[in-house]
């Protein structure tokens, strides 16, 4: 029979061989497009890991770099104050002074080149390339705290109402709310648990949120205010609009939060673009907004407008080379200022900064990262990092 002719059987193993030899290459080749696609994962990692490395380690470069910045431009003796048209702050300075080190800075160009970050941090471009690559990118931005008003400074009963009640009334906030807020912001600050008459304690944020109480201490992160009764996004931000623009990783939820169904509203400003909780406690006359300068007792916007026109010089426009900035407090009086009121801007003004946020922001291939940095600036010598963060 067919079955049992030894042809037919020899036929029928080599089949099944065959099968087997190609079952067993099918699993190769399955094994092998596996690994392949496991080193490829590997290969990934590992450039990411030494991209992440590269990209860590040019961010503190530029913080490093930023405070080297901020000492040279103390030391410089022809220029004793920090201003707006200095180059530490995107201004093309060499008009008041010289330096030869920030002659021609320039902190915003992304790509290697000399005087850029990344040409100041490698000064080789060959090196620079070999070690770290041609398509890194960094830049740094530099803003002193100074121009901005103290929160802490703000919120003391010393004070008065005065600059929080003025931070609302040009915010364009009701009248009939900016009391509540006052209180509340004082009574978050201050160090014991007596309520205001239009404040908020303890007891205020335990009847809602168990085990949330008031800080009754000074304010370290501006945020804080958010946690503050009746303080809004809207309130902080000035819009929902800017929040999302500021915060666009955490704001969309909040910003958006009832959106459909309560009408927004919108004020001038924000309460983050006027204070900060860390500063000397000084506003430098060089730096500060127009907002900001009105929350100074006795410095209404037309005293404002004076000292705006000096400073910016013929065209009108903070940051150039025309500016005239003050090197003294007392210079106020070519603005039409009596004695009396020099003695009170020197109560709040002063014309050097002391404190500074800078962000560096660093690429290498797709990876990029935010490091931001709070610095204090004693003396061209004495600069020291407060504290940083990966945004």
């Amino acid at each position: 029979m067919l079955l049992s002719n030894p042809r037919f059987q020899r036929g029928r193993e080599r089949g099944v061989a065959l099968i087997m030899v190609l079952g067993f290459i099918i699993v190769l080749a399955v094994m092998a497009a596996a690994f392949a696609t496991n080193m490829q994962v590997e290969v990934k990692l590992a450039r990411k890991a030494n991209d992440d490395v590269k990209v860590e380690w040019i961010c503190r470069s530029g913080i490093e770099l930023s405070k080297y910045i901020l000492a040279q431009q103390m030391a410089n003796a022809q220029e004793p104050y920090d201003s707006l048209n200095q180059q530490w702050a995107g201004g093309p300075a060499g008009t008041n002074g010289f330096n030869v080190f920030l002659e021609n800075l320039d902190l915003t160009k992304s790509a290697w080149a000399e005087n850029t970050v990344l040409g100041l941090v490698f000064p080789d471009q060959n090196e620079f390339e070999k070690k770290i690559g041609n398509d890194a990118r960094c830049t740094i931005q530099i803003i002193d705290l100074e121009r901005k008003f103290n929160i802490n400074r703000a919120a003391e009963d010393s004070m008065g109402k005065f600059p929080l009640e003025k931070t609302f009334e040009l915010m364009d906030v009701d009248t009939g709310l900016s009391p509540y807020l006052i209180d509340a912001i004082k009574d978050w600050r201050d160090t014991d648990d007596n309520r205001r008459v239009s404040g908020a304690e303890s007891d205020t944020y335990e009847a809602k949120t168990p085990s949330y109480t008031a800080k009754n201490g000074p304010i370290d992160d501006l945020k804080e205010l958010l946690l503050i009764e009746g303080i809004t996004p809207e309130i902080y931000w000035g819009s929902r609009a800017k929040q999302i623009a500021a915060d666009p990783l955490q704001a969309p939820s909040s910003a958006l939060r009832g959106a459909d169904d309560e009408e927004e509203n919108t004020y001038n400003f924000g309460m983050v673009d006027v204070f900060t909780p860390i500063s000397t406690g000084y506003i430098n006359l060089n730096t500060a907004s127009r907002e900001v300068m009105q929350l100074v007792p006795g410095f209404d916007q037309s005293r404002v407008d004076l000292i705006l026109q000096i400073r910016v010089g013929l065209d009108g426009i903070d940051g150039t080379e025309d500016d005239e900035p003050f090197d003294d407090v007392a210079q106020i009086q070519r603005a039409g200022f009596t004695t009396d009121a020099i003695a009170n801007a020197r109560r709040f003004f002063s014309v050097r900064s002391a404190t500074y946020e800078v962000t560096v922001q660093a690429q290498v291939g797709k990876l990029s990262r935010t490091l931001v940095a709070v610095i204090s600036r004693a003396s061209p010598t004495d600069i020291k990092i407060l504290y940083t963060y990966w945004k």
